[in-house]
């Protein structure tokens, strides 16, 4: 199970929980429960009986056809389940006590590659990323795989550097007040003709102040949320002129950057309530470096994103 997790992250909680509901459903109605933590005890008791057969689990979860399984198990889309997640998060924000940290969060590493790192080089950088980043990456190491110094500044080349990347973070620097601005991609970039990524996409200003925008979009149910619902999951936009993450109806974005990676424009995102990344007073801006880094284990140093020999930028 925990291999899973690591493979798939919080989404098998969700298989799991609905697979044991739907699969012993019957033996759980003849329960006697009567609280939340006796729930627990009923469930914790099961899973250690013989009853309890933790193979056919798994085949529930991911709806493998066997001889007990009549119809396939429909689970709630990506999008569903992140909408859940943050509606869950806002709860327990509101009703539970919040436990505050003691200590700040470790840095994220760094790796020390054949190329000069800039901008995630500060280790206040790296404190701030490791706030930001799922927790299944806090013990991870930024390495540089793309940057327009060194790549040059072209969208083919960018597209081509990151492609076997599910998770990655851009950095630029802005040319005419020096912040340093980024986003999180919880999806490879590529070009494509429709919107991709998922809630897991965030924005960030690291410069002048360290801010974050998370994905966030409103619970309330209301008209106006249902008529925004396509432009507040437009998480991520790859196209040959440009790539962007967050929109308007106006055509806006949160983070916009052009086909040759010389100019930004940023904007109020529906679902990020970003401000605009490189100021109130800067809309458009002129982009001085970009810098894209991957996510390697520390244990082994190998890419949390599959085989390393594998890799584009592996010419070995």
């Amino acid at each position: 199970l925990m291999d899973i997790y690591i493979v798939e992250g919080g989404k098998i909680l969700f298989r799991i929980g609905l697979a044991l509901l739907r699969f012993y459903k019957r033996k759980m109605k003849k329960m006697k429960i009567t609280s939340a933590d006796g729930w627990w005890d009923q469930i914790r008791e099961y899973a250690h009986s013989d009853d309890f057969n933790f193979e056919n689990l798994i085949l529930w979860a991911y709806t493998f056809t066997y001889y007990r399984l009549r119809k396939k198990v429909r689970f709630p889309r990506r999008r569903t389940i992140n909408r859940m997640i943050k509606h869950n998060e806002k709860w327990a924000e509101q009703n539970l006590a919040v436990v505050v940290p003691s200590e700040p969060p470790r840095p994220l590493g760094l790796v020390q590659g054949s190329y000069a790192c800039q901008l995630g080089s500060p280790t206040s950088t790296r404190v701030d990323l490791a706030k930001w980043v799922p927790p299944t990456l806090r013990s991870t190491k930024l390495d540089l795989v793309y940057s327009t110094n060194e790549h040059g500044a072209t969208l083919g080349n960018f597209y081509y550097c990151v492609r076997k990347l599910k998770h990655s973070l851009l950095l630029m620097k802005v040319k005419e007040n020096d912040a340093v601005i980024g986003m999180f991609a919880s999806s490879a970039w590529k070009v494509h003709p429709q919107i991709y990524g998922d809630g897991g996409c965030f924005l960030f200003q690291i410069k002048p102040e360290p801010k974050c925008y998370k994905w966030n979009p409103p619970s309330s149910g209301s008209i106006d949320d249902e008529k925004n619902g396509a432009l507040m999951e437009q998480f991520m936009t790859g196209k040959r002129t440009y790539i962007s993450m967050g929109g308007n109806a106006d055509g806006s974005s949160g983070l916009l950057i052009n086909e040759d990676l010389s100019k930004g424009r940023s904007a109020p995102a529906l679902g990020f309530n970003n401000e605009p990344l490189a100021g109130d007073d800067l809309p458009e801006f002129d982009i001085l470096l970009v810098e894209v880094y991957r996510f390697v284990r520390e244990i082994d140093g190998k890419g949390i994103d599959g085989d390393d020999a594998a890799c584009v930028w592996n010419y070995d």
